[in-house]
């Protein structure tokens, strides 16, 4: 049984006539009539009374055509929900994003955009450190990730700038220094600096070590999780050095300075398998990366 048996049932059942249906599927009648009488042979069962005036639907022919029509409108769904897929218009989305990526406002306009010229995707977000975001998107359990840092010597991946951000010293509010930073970062080397593993990601740790060592500083690390900086400091454990992106969510309790010896930008990306040809995906790195009227105040 084939899809044109379906339809080719469909058309006389509706015109209650071989011949009406065929000349509206523009076939010839016996061609037709064989086609019908196919099925019912496939089926094992008649699906018309025929008489001189035209055929009329069986009690099973009745049910067979419920059946069908409900299967040929999802076949035809499926279908349109196939080429919206294939334009980029339907499907879903899973997109690694670290924490506090979450409430950067310009990300936000940018995801809100994308949802707004794209209803029909179901964009999944999955909160994620960018070491965990770059196996995932290796693994293929996520599509792509929006990542801070990474070796940029992977072939594996790449990535297309989503923004850039600075880097900012966080204080508790009732240090010394939260009215006025030190003037260099060396004249914090007796302070406790709030710190998160290596492994939670290598790129990034390495990063701020080397922002550290260029100023003069070797830190006195009171190791944390990489997800609590901001609170350990709230709660004067230390003083730490964060993304830009912190002062979007940072507790009252802490101060961030901007800083000479912290002068290095670095880019937020969106990154993807090299070999990715999702056109979803590729929809939504155009969005991501796009300015819009209203992101120049954020950038």
């Amino acid at each position: 049984m084939e899809i044109r048996h379906l339809r080719y049932f469909q058309a006389v059942a509706e015109h209650g006539s071989v011949a009406q249906a065929a000349r509206k599927l523009n076939i010839v009648q016996p061609a037709l009539s064989r086609q019908i009488h196919d099925l019912e042979e496939q089926l094992g069962t008649p699906l018309f009374e025929r008489s001189v005036r035209g055929v009329q639907l069986t009690a099973a022919g009745k049910q067979f055509a419920r059946d069908t029509q409900k299967l040929l409108a999802e076949l035809d769904a499926a279908r349109d929900r196939a080429l919206r897929a294939a334009a980029g218009l339907e499907g879903s989305l899973r997109i690694g994003i670290s924490p506090n990526h979450t409430w950067h406002p310009l990300i936000l306009q940018r995801l809100r955009r994308f949802q707004r010229a794209f209803p029909n995707v179901a964009l999944m977000l999955e909160p994620a450190l960018s070491t965990q975001q770059l196996i995932r998107v290796k693994e293929a359990r996520i599509d792509g990730g929006l990542v801070a840092l990474r070796d940029p010597n992977d072939k594996e991946l790449t990535g297309i700038k989503v923004l850039s951000s600075g880097l900012l010293l966080a204080v508790p509010s009732h240090s010394k220094y939260a009215k006025k930073p030190p003037a260099r970062l060396h004249d914090l080397r007796d302070e406790p600096y709030v710190w998160f593993p290596r492994e939670r990601s290598p790129v990034y740790h390495d990063y701020l070590i080397h922002q550290c060592q260029r100023a003069g500083l070797s830190p006195r690390l009171v190791p944390i999780g990489a997800d609590v900086t901001l609170g350990m400091v709230a709660a004067g454990m230390g003083y730490s050095i964060v993304t830009e992106i912190s002062k979007y969510n940072c507790p009252k309790e802490v101060v961030l300075h901007h800083h000479p010896d912290l002068s290095d930008v670095h880019d937020v990306e969106l990154v993807m398998r090299s070999d990715a040809d999702s056109p979803i995906l590729r929809e939504f790195a155009r969005v991501m990366s796009t300015s819009g009227p209203r992101d120049a105040k954020h950038a």
